[in-house]
């Protein structure tokens, strides 16, 4: 497991460095989707130059999609307005409220690839809550961390999960409010078809789709509330372009 914080204290002011901004988690995307092997004889992933990273990856079908997880999870922590306001609005319907919207990403080795991990051991408490979306008590988070990260990779794993969060492995983010200690599993998905429900995960963010409405509501088949990132103008529109 990889702890990696990174926040931009500036603000982003204009188009250009809007673009720049959402080009950076896409950077690393691409460069924490190789192998360890194939990055080890340069020294790791801090030493690979940003020349030869075209050399070193081959493009992927996903790639687009783990693209979008890593730029939404950076749009938080660099407190862009529109994903913030709309991740705080979602929130409040999974009975998470408070004032400090944050994110954590989660993440572990798939398909043979290292993904970013940004863990929490500054951010969540022994306490901290999931509010998985049944009835009965929440479970603590950092509990559970361990034994989901095992049943990303190990399908015998996930049989020994709560009932309540035997989907939660499938998680790209959790979202939450830190003055409320109570967080949701998320997942990212850049084509709305490809969203799909599991036991644990709450919030669905996706792309708005364009020219349709982007209210964020709840979809009772996937008891996931939806949380679309408008396009026109706004955060889709400079990711597509980065």
């Amino acid at each position: 497991m990889e702890i990696r914080h990174q926040v931009q204290t500036a603000t982003v002011a204009d188009e250009v460095s809007a673009v720049i901004a959402v080009v950076r988690p896409i950077l690393q995307a691409a460069l924490y989707s190789l192998r360890k092997e194939v990055v080890a004889p340069l020294g790791g992933y801090a030493k690979v130059p940003l020349y030869m990273l075209a050399d070193l990856r081959k493009p992927g079908d996903g790639d687009a999609g783990i693209s979008f997880e890593y730029a939404i999870h950076d749009a938080m922590l660099r407190c862009d307005p529109v994903v913030v306001e709309r991740v705080h609005d979602a929130l409040a319907k999974c009975r998470v409220r408070g004032d400090n919207v944050a994110s954590i990403m989660f993440g572990v080795e798939k398909s043979g690839s290292q993904m970013l991990i940004e863990t929490a051991t500054e951010t969540l408490t022994k306490d901290s809550q999931l509010m998985s979306g049944v009835r009965g008590r929440p479970v603590k988070l950092t509990r559970h961390l361990g034994s989901v990260a095992a049943a990303f990779r190990s399908p015998r794993k996930r049989a020994q999960l709560p009932q309540s969060i035997s989907g939660l492995w499938k998680a790209d983010l959790f979202l939450g409010e830190t003055d409320s200690d109570r967080w949701v599993g998320t997942t990212v998905k850049i084509n709305q078809r490809q969203l799909a429900g599991a036991a644990g995960l709450r919030i669905g963010v996706v792309p708005a789709s364009q020219g349709s409405g982007d209210g964020i509501r709840l979809d009772d088949s996937r008891n996931l509330v939806v949380c679309p990132v408008p396009y026109d103008g706004a955060f889709m529109e400079v990711f597509y372009e980065a």
